[in-house]
C-alpha cells in the first residue's frame, strides 16, 4: 500500500492508498476524472472527503484542519493522491519507469 505525506496545520499526515479509499472518492465525486475536477475548482468538499478517505476518517473530522491548512496548499498533493488511487494504490513514477523498459 502507497502512502503520501501531506502537512495539515503544520502537522505531517500519511493518506493510504487502500480500496477503501479508492472507493469513497470515486463514489462521492462521480469518478477519479471529477475528483480531479473538483479539486482544480476548489471545492471545499471534495477536499474534505478525499482528506478523510486517505486518513480512514469522516469529514467532519478532517474539516478544521484542512480549512485552516488551506486549499491551496492541499491542492497538488491531492491531486497527486486521487492520481496514485486511480493506478491502483501505486505511484505514477512507476507506471511510467515499468512502461519504459525495454524501449531503446
Amino acid at each position: 500500500m502507497s502512502e503520501l505525506e501531506i502537512t495539515l496545520k503544520g502537522r505531517p499526515e500519511t493518506l493510504r492508498c487502500t480500496l477503501k479509499a479508492a472507493k469513497a472518492v470515486n463514489a462521492v465525486a462521480g469518478g477519479f476524472q471529477g475528483a480531479l475536477a473538483r479539486l482544480a475548482t476548489m471545492d471545499q468538499d471534495a477536499y474534505f472527503l478525499i482528506v478523510a478517505a486517505g486518513l480512514g476518517k469522516k469529514p467532519i473530522d478532517v474539516e478544521q484542519a484542512v480549512y485552516e491548512t488551506g486549499l491551496t496548499n492541499l491542492t497538488e498533493p491531492l491531486s497527486n493522491f486521487v492520481l496514485m488511487l486511480a493506478n491502483g494504490g501505486k505511484p505514477l513514477v512507476a507506471a511510467e519507469e515499468g512502461s519504459s523498459e525495454g524501449e531503446a
